[in-house]
């Protein structure tokens, strides 16, 4: 399985965890294992839920602050949540991807996942801890 495929699994874990935030990593993947009927979970999947849960917190904050006056964090969609949250892990804590390559991925899995509305904003958001 390659790393495009773990983030989706990722992204859906994470989905399922912002709607019940009082599970456990390895409920979320327990949860995420089932619905996708799969054997295991990949390696790297358990990485980004892993972190993305330890670190939601400062990653909630660092992509609040940069929404528009006005915008709260609550305003965004969960998938769209998702996609920021593991973008932004694999950004700050991740020496297996580049930023830029880790915003395209955030970018393909708006295509899949997201609304195409969405895209630009993720893209314009995630764009931003790019030039610090």
């Amino acid at each position: 399985m390659n790393q495009h495929d773990s983030r989706k699994i990722a992204l859906q874990a994470i989905y399922l965890y912002n709607q019940d935030p009082g599970l456990t990593a390895a409920e979320v993947e327990s949860n995420v294992k089932s619905a996708l009927d799969l054997k295991e979970v990949p390696k790297y999947s358990q990485e980004l839920i892993a972190g993305v849960i330890d670190k939601q917190a400062e990653l909630r904050d660092k992509i609040s602050s940069k929404l528009k006056a006005g915008w709260r964090i609550e305003r965004l969609s969960l998938t769209t949540l998702a996609i920021l949250e593991i973008a932004l892990y694999e950004m700050l804590y991740s020496s297996v991807i580049e930023d830029r390559s880790a915003i395209n991925e955030a970018l393909n899995l708006c295509d899949e996942f997201d609304e195409p509305k969405h895209k630009p904003f993720v893209n314009g958001l995630l764009a931003n801890f790019v030039q610090e």
